[in-house]
């Protein structure tokens, strides 16, 4: 009958149906399968990385924090080094810078070279040379412009960076350079000198000579590096130049 055929009709149309979605449901979810499956394999690629990253970023802050310390105890090591190879000048240059000090304060009030050498302990010779001094660098201020002549047209001139470096010396008769450094307090400059019985080894010029050449040194300094207002004291093996009067 008409009916029996509507029925098995609509019967084969809902298998059918059913069938296709069945297939439809097998596919999606096969999809979302690979879709799960990659996205997945990203995140352990990404994973990958970062952790190789991570490592990476580990390596360089400990070689970074190496780097450090090997600094540290290299510049502790070079900042003993370099005190302990200018010990002497030091030591020198603190006591020198006392003793002028004290001296001067004594020659202002007028106290002879003698009572000031003996309660100083320091030779008459030591005073003499602090008075003279004091009168040569009042001759060279601005107002008063004067240097001590020396023979050979000599020129002096600094060289370095930051705070040290060398001194040098040049004349028609010879060329030789100094160590200096800058220092502390009413302290300006230090300048490393030869002692009397290294002089002529380092300077190839005769010792008689001694005392013009670091007078001459210590004038350039006061007139060019303290602009005329500063003063120097010449010592066994340092030359001190003072910014105050």
């Amino acid at each position: 009958t008409n009916q029996e055929q509507e029925a098995l009709i609509a019967a084969a149309v809902e298998q059918r149906l059913a069938a296709i979605l069945s297939e439809q449901q097998k596919q999606f979810a096969a999809t979302l399968e690979a879709v799960m499956k990659n996205a997945t394999g990203g995140v352990d690629k990404a994973n990958a990385a970062l952790e190789k990253e991570r490592k990476a970023v580990e390596k360089e802050l400990d070689a970074a924090k190496e780097l450090r310390a090997k600094a540290e105890r290299e510049g502790e090591k070079m900042a003993t080094e370099a005190y302990e190879a200018h010990r002497k000048q030091y030591e020198e240059a603190c006591r020198t810078e006392l003793l002028r000090n004290l001296c001067r304060m004594h020659l202002e009030i007028g106290k002879s070279n003698r009572d000031i050498a003996v309660w100083l302990d320091v030779p008459q010779s030591f005073v003499e040379n602090i008075r003279q001094v004091v009168q040569r660098v009042e001759q060279l201020h601005p107002d008063r412009p004067k240097r001590t002549p020396l023979e050979g047209s000599p020129k002096v001139f600094l060289t370095g960076a930051g705070r040290s470096g060398d001194l040098i010396f040049e004349s028609r008769e010879t060329s030789f350079t100094f160590w200096w450094e800058f220092g502390g307090y009413d302290t300006f400059l230090i300048v490393d000198v030869p002692t009397p019985d290294k002089w002529e080894a380092r300077t190839q010029l005769p010792l008689a000579k001694r005392t013009d050449v670091l007078n001459f040194i210590g004038e350039h300094l006061v007139i060019h590096e303290t602009h005329g207002k500063g003063s120097y004291i010449i010592g066994e093996n340092v030359l001190t130049v003072y910014s105050g009067e």
